[in-house]
């Protein structure tokens, strides 16, 4: 099966901006990943208690919500996308037939775990991970997967499947391919300090909204760190297990985790650093400090991961582990807990900073 015309698979750093800057490179333009997760205000944080993930754990968001990305870059820079939600499957697949054969890159959201060219280990439901179908033959389509560093195939039913999942950040029958680039010269520094001036207002909201969405950015982190302490006396047996092990790949480098989206970020403000030239002093500081940070989660991570391995695999065994580790769990998770302050402590003092050097630049 041959690809599109010219299209460049490209392995990416993360699904959504991956597929994003193999698009766009389709489409004429050059940009690395990390200005697009900046310039789409990619930094967030919320805890999602009202949203059960795996082993009835909360879920935790690491990054705005899936599509954002797009939409954000999409309305700085003046690029003319394709952006539709169909209603059903087969109205998105004929959609996707078509552009496929005008020679057109077709973006989509779908769950990672119907993608069977990918290792093993990556066949898990993620509902929200983006690839680009960039050929057709019969009911076989050609994927460009970010995380896959060739191209693989996929058939029409398993696309049904993983592109109408129902699952929380899912974007059922999602469909996005590039119009037309922008008609003038990007103003790359003006829209990367607007989507700076979002993520602040994001992750630093003011004191009587927090009162309300008290589970978001700054304070959301802080809301997070208290939960993790009862994580023991919440949750028993197996449950605990996976669901300790599951909140470890959220801080993760695996392309959705904390630690890798606050290095790409890092990455971004060193970048548009080099665009302000010798007035980008300030951002070049923070760009160092941020990336320092994301290791730090990543350090966070595997504290977690270490805490989850010691939780017994059955749960017949829970009962006696715990009657003997109960102080030791209730020990370990103040700690990480604690350690997750920290980290919200740091990224307080970050954001503010940051959004006093944007002030500074505009």
């Amino acid at each position: 099966m041959k690809a599109i015309d010219k299209y460049q698979h490209r392995p990416g750093v993360h699904c959504e901006t991956g597929s994003f800057r193999n698009l766009l490179a389709h489409a004429g333009l050059e940009v690395s990943e990390a200005m697009l997760f900046g310039t789409g205000s990619g930094p967030a944080f919320a805890y999602l208690f009202f949203a059960k993930g795996p082993s009835t754990f909360p879920l935790v968001g690491i990054r705005n919500a899936p599509s954002l990305i797009f939409k954000n870059v999409a309305k700085r820079w003046g690029i003319a996308l394709y952006m539709k939600q169909l209603r059903t499957t087969e109205a998105a697949l004929r959609e996707a037939n078509r552009q496929i054969e005008a020679g057109h890159p077709v973006g989509c959201c779908v769950d990672m775990f119907f993608m069977k060219y990918l290792p093993f280990f990556l066949q898990v439901h993620a509902p929200a991970h983006f690839i680009v179908l960039v050929g057709r033959e019969g009911d076989r389509y050609l994927v460009s997967d970010p995380y896959s560093q060739t191209l693989g195939e996929l058939d029409a039913e398993a696309l049904r499947s993983a592109w109408a999942p129902s699952a929380t950040f899912s974007k059922n029958n999602l469909l996005i391919h590039v119009k037309r680039l922008p008609r003038r010269s990007i103003d790359w520094e003006g829209a990367a300090l607007q989507a700076i001036r979002e993520t602040c207002r994001t992750m630093l909201l003011p004191p009587l909204v927090n009162k309300v969405v008290f589970f978001v950015g700054v304070e959301g982190m802080r809301a997070y760190a208290r939960a993790m302490r009862g994580w023991g006396r919440r949750h028993k047996g197996v449950i605990l297990r996976e669901g300790i092990l599951f909140q470890a790949v959220s801080f993760e480098d695996q392309g959705t985790g904390g630690g890798a989206f606050r290095i790409m970020y890092g990455a971004f403000l060193q970048e548009l650093s080099e665009r302000f030239g010798s007035r980008g002093k300030a951002l070049r500081e923070l760009a160092d400090q941020m990336a320092e940070h994301g290791q730090g989660w990543r350090k966070l991570s595997r504290e977690i991961i270490e805490i989850g391995k010691h939780v017994p695999k059955r749960e017949d065994e829970f009962p006696d582990w715990y009657a003997a580790n109960a102080r030791w769990l209730d020990g370990a998770l103040r700690v990480a807990s604690e350690h997750f302050v920290e980290k919200a402590d740091f990224e307080e003092r970050f954001f503010r900073d940051l959004r006093t050097v944007a002030r500074d630049l505009a």
